[in-house]
């Protein structure tokens, strides 16, 4: 399925059986949640910077599952069961996440130019992962909707350069503003490209968080201005859609 240009696209895909996993269902459970930062951020951080930590974790979420999924559909029309019970992660001796295992066989998907039937399956687990970790972590969804969007977008762009595999469909979650039945879309608008000192710059729509902790740093395509600092307030324009 994912041959020469396309290999990339699935090397977070755990085919090894021996590899060591651990189920989605109980890495979302509170004490797995607990452990896992403790382990990579120790107390400090996960007593005092819980938001900005869980929408980490939320970036390698989606790192590993996004590319392989969005790539086999575009590509072949083919893809996984995501549910939650379907889903199992390898995790890096720090406690990261480090690549995704399908436990059940690879299965025709549509092929529908909707993107929101398409996509739906990947959209649903995506609810409810965000879901369960905004709740855990006291973080609003749009930050983690904000870092699905973000690597969505970057597949898409690496796939489109490497590739003729056609990306409209794709395309189309991070364009629509509303979704079929009315909703709005989460993903709307997730990255724009804008003209700044003459040069095109890429720029997320939300922002992550990583400001507020310094030795993480504040991601590139972040929307913020330079004076925001991590002394700003928790309910500051960080943690909501850019308008």
């Amino acid at each position: 399925m994912f041959e020469d240009a396309l290999a990339g696209f699935a090397r977070t895909v755990v085919v090894d059986e021996k590899r060591p996993v651990c189920r989605l269902t109980e890495l979302l459970q509170d004490e797995v949640l607990d452990r896992l930062l403790l382990k990579v951020y120790g107390p400090h951080l996960v007593r005092d910077q819980l938001p900005v930590l869980v929408s980490q974790w939320m970036k390698y979420y989606a790192m590993q599952l996004i590319p392989p999924v969005v790539v086999a559909s575009l590509a072949h029309g083919l893809g996984w069961p995501l549910g939650l019970d379907r889903l199992s992660f390898a995790l890096h001796e720090q406690g990261l996440l480090d690549g995704v295992r399908f436990e059940g066989a690879v299965i025709q998907e549509s092929v529908s130019d909707d993107p929101f039937e398409r996509f739906a399956p990947l959209l649903e687990n995506l609810q409810q992962v965000i879901d369960r970790l905004s709740d855990y972590g006291d973080v609003p969804a749009a930050v983690l909707w904000g870092n699905a969007g973000d690597y969505l977008e970057t597949c898409l762009r690496q796939l489109s350069a490497a590739s003729d595999v056609s990306v409209v469909a794709g395309y189309g979650l991070l364009r629509e503003r509303m979704r079929p039945d009315g909703r709005r879309n989460p993903l709307f608008q997730s990255v724009s490209y804008i003209e700044k000192d003459g040069q095109t710059v890429r720029q997320r729509r939300t922002c992550c968080l990583n400001y507020r902790v310094e030795w993480v740093g504040r991601c590139e395509h972040c929307p913020l201005g330079a004076a925001v600092s991590p002394e700003s307030p928790p309910d500051s324009t960080a943690a909501r859609p850019a308008r």
